[in-house]
């Protein structure tokens, strides 16, 4: 079984896919370490910003490439990959992917602070998965961040996103009231963002959602906890 097969059934299969958010080779490493880590994402935020860089694209496409390819190399679980939303070419993107071996991809449907229309996103992920047949889609829905908020507009495109190719649906920072919707109405796995604080994994699981991300939040925490301890000790101690 290839690494992207191996994660495609970790979606269809409990336990829930916890999928911690890597941010470079160390992190990775720490969390891979960690039992019952099965697979690791990154953060395209996260990766960005150790490297000098922004989130929303302004980071080079080789550059981030490069990034994914080192956290490849770094572990033995299958890594899927935060990819924006290709950077001006998704399915060169997607073929990067996979050349750089990763099991997945995330795919935004909004550019530019622009929820894209759904037909002109559904040809975008048609051309992704013929490029990277084998990878593991997931198809981000904007929704809530770039478009309407309305539960039913989501539910729609992350049902033509699944029958245009991809393996599972994002409706990123969907409020929590609304996961048993949209969980119900998607007809193939849901991946929901949480919080590093007291997520509530076990209710998530019971409402059917199979994959949860963190985001940029592991790394924010790391920052803010390194950034505490020096705090303390450039002030003495005290």
């Amino acid at each position: 079984m290839s690494r992207a097969d191996e994660f495609r059934a970790m979606h269809r299969r409990p336990p829930l896919l916890v999928l911690p958010n890597a941010w470079d080779v160390a992190s990775a490493r720490a969390f891979a370490a960690l039992p019952g880590c099965r697979a690791i994402a990154t953060s395209s935020a996260a990766v960005a910003r150790s490297l000098g860089w922004e989130d929303g694209e302004q980071m080079p496409v080789e550059e981030m490439l490069r990034a994914v390819e080192r956290i490849v190399a770094a572990v033995d679980v299958p890594v899927t990959a935060d990819l924006e939303a290709g950077y001006g070419d998704p399915p060169r993107t997607a073929a990067g992917a996979v050349a750089a071996g990763a099991a997945g991809m995330n795919l935004e449907d909004s550019r530019a602070g622009q929820l894209l229309a759904l037909e002109e996103q559904l040809e975008v992920i048609r051309a992704v998965r013929a490029s990277a047949p084998a990878l593991v889609l997931n198809a981000r829905v904007d929704v809530f961040i770039e478009g309407s908020g309305d539960i039913a507009e989501a539910i729609e495109r992350g049902n033509a996103y699944l029958a245009a190719g991809a393996d599972s649906v994002y409706p990123i920072v969907a409020p929590f009231d609304a996961v048993a919707a949209l969980v119900n109405g998607i007809d193939g796995p849901v991946n929901v963002l949480v919080s590093p604080h007291d997520p509530p994994l076990a209710e998530l699981e019971r409402l059917g959602v199979a994959r949860v991300t963190f985001g940029a939040g592991l790394a924010r925490v790391a920052l803010d906890e390194a950034a505490r301890l020096t705090a303390t000790a450039l002030a003495g101690g005290r």
